[in-house]
């Protein structure tokens, strides 16, 4: 490594820690990689830009959005400004299905709040699966149909659909056929104080919901009930604080054997991995 560099990154790594950034060591990484892929002469356009993306970083812009995309499942999926970028914490969902469900090319999966088509679209990719990727906001389907097309989606039978959870006649003509529904919607009470990443550099809409928070969860498990096979499987992303909300909404929703699930392999320093699982009556 050059003497440059190595002055760079001190003081790079500097300022990210001054700013807060809880993983400064990894977002210096991924910040070098993109901007020097060779660190023997570094050009004055590369530092230049390095400094910019750095200064973004402190101002706590989502690490995603300065370099475009987000690595998850193994996939890396384009992302920008205006959509939500995936958490490593939504890989518990993917595992749990990859590991304790027995799915193949005949199976229908929804992916509802899918964003940029993270977990839908790993679910397809790894087990070979149709999924549907569900979302209403423009931007964010932008996203997923570009990720869907540079993935190769279609392969496996996976299409994406523009439609509103809180609206079940949207989903009315696939009801009763589908085997799983995974959903991570947002959650976060309106008003609550988060770090700057979600509160103020997210599109609120990807983070906040209606009714403490409770919203969309209800919406979601209400579509899944309607659209699942008896004996389908239902995967909900929430916070820890919500356990026993969701476990209540599920089970007024007509689903049974509940149980709540948090991952220590995919909790981190931004928060616990939390899903709820249920079946279909």
């Amino acid at each position: 490594m050059s003497t440059e560099l190595e002055q760079e990154r001190a003081c790079a790594l500097a300022a990210l820690l001054k700013a807060g950034v809880w993983d400064a060591e990894g977002d210096l990484q991924a910040l070098v990689e993109q901007n020097f892929p060779s660190t023997e002469v570094l050009s004055d356009r590369a530092v230049k830009t390095f400094r910019q993306d750095v200064s973004e970083r402190c101002l706590r812009i989502p690490l995603g959005h300065i370099l475009g995309y987000a690595d998850f499942a193994g996939i890396r999926f384009v992302v920008g400004s205006g959509v939500f970028v995936p958490r490593r914490q939504s890989m518990a969902i993917v595992q749990w299905v990859e590991k304790k469900l027995n799915l193949d090319r005949t199976s229908k999966v929804y992916d509802l709040c899918a964003g940029v088509g993270a977990i839908g679209l790993s679910i397809s990719s790894r087990l070979g699966v149709g999924v549907v990727c569900v979302d209403k906001d423009p931007t964010a389907l932008a996203y997923l149909q570009r990720n869907f097309y540079r993935l190769g989606a279609s392969k496996y039978g996976a299409i994406y659909k523009s439609a509103d959870i809180m609206n079940l006649a949207e989903f009315q003509a696939a009801a009763g056929t589908v085997d799983v529904v995974v959903s991570n919607p947002p959650y976060v009470p309106e008003g609550t104080t988060l770090e700057p990443e979600w509160s103020e550099n997210h599109p609120p809409g990807s983070i906040f919901a209606p009714d403490e928070g409770k919203g969309l969860i209800e919406a979601s498990a209400s579509v899944a009930s309607l659209l699942l096979k008896p004996g389908g499987t239902f995967l909900l992303e929430h916070s820890e604080v919500q356990s026993f909300q969701v476990s209540m909404i599920l089970d007024g929703a007509g689903f049974n054997t509940v149980r709540t699930l948090l991952s220590e392999e995919f909790s981190d320093a931004t928060g616990p991995s939390v899903i709820t699982v249920g079946v279909r009556a």
